[in-house]
């Protein structure tokens, strides 16, 4: 069996995925580039002479190149089961391939209240994020979430500047295309450090005021 994991929630896909792996066994990562010695993983039962138990392979990131249609019709029919995970959502045109596997996806779930908070970030307009932020919390939205949503907006710029929007919503890349010319990719990749950072602080029981995240993001 094949099971697709793609969409932009990676934080609830990566969540869904490790529950989806306790179910096994066991389980390994291809670590390989390409599928190039895949099948006969997948169709060798070796490994489970004392067990009925299948055994889930992994593989991240994996070229859309590699997945034809008769090769992932030869997968299935695996004694081991095989999850194919993808960073972003794929457009409907490579998700025909897949009509006979499981899939799963994750759209983030945005409340609209979020928006200009993430409006003003990416619009490098400090003093209006801080006005959003408070707002948020003074409504009773949850730190942890408006984190999240950051990330999400700050990889979503990443890969719009980089042009590597396949998967991203037109209407998203249409709005941040606009706010590309005011960032360098140095300055998203530490504004996104910034927030992992704080995530963890977070983790550890060291809060600190969402106003000095901002200030750090923006600059």
């Amino acid at each position: 069996m094949i099971f697709v994991f793609h969409g932009e929630d990676q934080p609830v896909l990566r969540e869904n995925l490790l529950r989806f792996k306790h179910q096994y066994g066991s389980a390994l990562f291809w670590e390989e580039k390409d599928s190039k010695g895949l099948a006969q993983r997948l169709v060798s039962s070796s490994l489970f002479e004392r067990s009925n138990q299948r055994q889930l392979v992994i593989w991240e990131e994996p070229p859309l190149k590699e997945l034809s249609k008769p090769r992932l019709s030869e997968w299935e029919k695996g004694v081991q089961d095989l999850a194919l995970v993808f960073p972003h959502r794929l457009p409907p045109g490579e998700l025909d391939k897949f009509s006979g596997a499981k899939v799963f996806f994750f759209d983030p779930q945005i409340p609209k209240n979020v928006f200009p908070l993430l409006d003003a970030i990416v619009g490098r307009r400090r003093k209006n994020a801080m006005i959003q932020a408070r707002r948020l919390l003074q409504e009773g939205q949850d730190f942890d979430f408006i984190l999240k949503m950051i990330v999400w907006q700050l990889r979503s710029l990443v890969r719009v500047k980089s042009k590597a929007v396949r998967g991203i919503n037109p209407y998203v890349v249409q709005k941040l295309q606009k706010y590309t010319g005011d960032w360098s990719l140095d300055e998203l990749r530490r504004s996104l450090s910034a927030v992992l950072e704080e995530d963890r602080h977070r983790k550890q029981g060291r809060k600190r005021p969402l106003d000095l995240l901002i200030h750090r993001i923006i600059g």
